[in-house]
């Protein structure tokens, strides 16, 4: 039965979608057998892995429109892609009886078949995001060490609370990391130490620095270790994805 790790952050730009991306594509090298959902409108997860045109995606299987569709991208890692509608969802669903599960009931049937499936959630805590959490064991959150890092931190870790009474008793937030990050700025660095001393035990030790290359892999339809596997940006996520599979 595969584990369901949810990429989550309230703030928009904080490389959410690049984790979801490289972590996956690390644990498939790994040998894991990894699963993405882009459940972004922005599909920027579907795009930057050079997915284009796909005639299903997970808004129209959400709808019941057709089953769940998977495309491959490499060995052991495939993709459900993303679809600009999915900022309509809540309008249409959110009278639905149970529409909190509807993703989870979806996702059910591929579970035996992967090791770990990850979802790339909106920048908002909408219907979308909370269908996540449902279904989710452990929500990562990625953050840039600056100021007013921790606010939409605080709004994740309000609503996984809700989430865990109400509907999934089972959510977890499986760890913190810093992305963008430059240790030789002071600010960066004292507010990784306040984050740390905030949240003990929810700050991974990996972190991932800025990187040109990782700005540049999507634009050809890539991930960090396919476009540049010497890179900063590579070495960090294999230490992140290392971290995660000891969580």
């Amino acid at each position: 039965m595969s584990k369901i790790l949810a990429f989550t952050n309230q703030k928009g730009g904080v490389g959410k979608t690049t984790s979801t991306a490289n972590v996956g594509a690390g644990l498939a090298r790994a040998g894991q057998r990894v699963l993405l959902v882009d459940l972004d409108p922005q599909a920027n997860l579907t795009k930057g892995l050079g997915l284009v045109d796909a005639e299903q995606n997970v808004y129209g299987a959400l709808l019941g429109e057709y089953k769940l569709k998977a495309y491959p991208l490499h060995s052991n890692l495939a993709l459900v892609a993303g679809s600009p509608a999915l900022s309509g969802f809540e309008k249409v669903k959110g009278d639905e009886l149970d529409r909190e599960f509807l993703l989870k009931e979806l996702l059910e049937p591929l579970r035996e078949r992967c090791d770990y499936i990850l979802l790339d959630c909106p920048p908002a805590l909408g219907l979308v995001t909370l269908n996540a959490y449902a279904c989710a064991q452990a929500l990562y959150v990625p953050l840039e060490a600056q100021m007013y890092a921790a606010d939409g931190l605080e709004k994740v870790l309000e609503l996984v609370s809700r989430v865990r009474r109400r509907l999934n008793p089972d959510l977890s937030v499986g760890g913190i990391f810093f992305t963008r990050h430059d240790g030789r700025k002071i600010l960066r660095r004292e507010t990784a130490e306040e984050l740390r001393e905030l949240y003990p035990g929810l700050v991974l030790t990996s972190f991932i620095r800025e990187s040109i290359a990782l700005g540049e892999a999507p634009h050809l339809g890539q991930d960090i270790f396919t476009y540049a596997p010497q890179s900063a940006g590579a070495t960090d996520y294999q230490a992140l994805v290392a971290e995660i599979l000891t969580r």
